[in-house]
């Protein structure tokens, strides 16, 4: 911290929850540099001042998430007559800050590398797809030579889990790489995965304010929030690897998982879906 300030009394409050650590301070600053005091707090991850939030005292992945500023005694200095409401304002001796820190989660995967400024969450959701398998694949284990009805319908539940990663503080996106990814499979391995386990399924993006520069014009960044859903199939190749992924279906001739050619999902680097471009295309000039 390089501005001086004055925690109150009964600050700061703390708690301890499902969501992990959180908390809440009240300082108090002059009013003149209330802005800058927000700025070394929630940080600005980019060229634009500071490096990026600060954390909690005796924390490493507690920071600051949000601060908002009143004045410490809602007595202005001057109460005079104003008649431009876009750059007068009232002028105060203090300002009291309420700065909230939240835990932000560590990688508990094997994420790629990003940029230390920008902010990478991960959370997992389970579902599933379903597969008949062909008929010709099917017999009694009681009466292997007896055919089996054309009613029987061996439908399978094959499990699949979505990861959803969330970029947040990016400033050029990696547009190129979106584009050219949606639908393929990881061509190396990638959050822990073998190749062709992991198929990118797609991308929302939302652009939102960072901070205020120093000339006070708005900063904006971008959110990005991937989604990947991974099918692991076991036993998929006999005498080889245990685990197949999207490009693998049951063979029905020969009553096992095989990898399908010509391969029906191709295949990328995944990884450079975490890597930005040199400038935004959607940057106002």
């Amino acid at each position: 911290m390089t501005q001086c300030f004055k925690e109150l009394a009964g600050s700061p409050e703390e708690h301890w929850g499902p969501s992990g650590f959180t908390a809440t301070r009240h300082v108090v600053v002059p009013w003149a540099n209330r802005e800058a005091m927000a700025l070394e707090v929630v940080g600005d991850g980019y060229e634009f001042g500071t490096t990026g939030a600060i954390t909690y005292p005796s924390t490493e992945a507690v920071k600051g998430v949000r601060v908002a500023s009143k004045p410490f005694v809602a007595s202005p200095d001057k109460q005079g007559v104003f008649d431009e409401i876009a750059t007068e304002l009232n002028a105060y001796k203090l300002a009291e800050l309420t700065i909230e820190y939240e835990t932000i989660p560590a990688p508990n995967i094997s994420f790629p590398g990003i940029d230390p400024d920008t902010f990478l969450t991960y959370s997992m959701d389970f579902g599933g797809d379903v597969m008949t398998l062909p008929k010709q694949a099917l017999k009694w284990e009681s009466a292997p030579n007896s055919p089996v009805p054309e009613e029987v319908k061996a439908v399978i539940r094959l499990p699949v889990i979505e990861h959803h990663l969330s970029w947040t503080r990016v400033l050029a996106p990696p547009w190129n790489a979106i584009r050219d990814l949606i639908g393929k499979v990881n061509k190396l391995s990638f959050i822990g995965l073998e190749p062709e386990q992991l198929l990118f399924n797609g991308c929302k993006a939302n652009k939102e304010f960072i901070v205020l520069d120093e000339l006070q014009e708005p900063q904006y960044g971008w959110k990005l929030d991937y989604t990947f859903r991974q099918r692991t199939i076991h036993g998929a190749i006999e005498g080889g690897p245990l685990v197949g992924g999207w490009n693998h279906f049951f063979n029905g001739l020969l009553a096992k998982w095989d990898r399908l050619l010509p391969v029906l999902y191709q295949s990328g680097d995944l990884a450079t879906l975490f890597g930005q471009e040199t400038e935004d295309p959607f940057d106002e000039p």
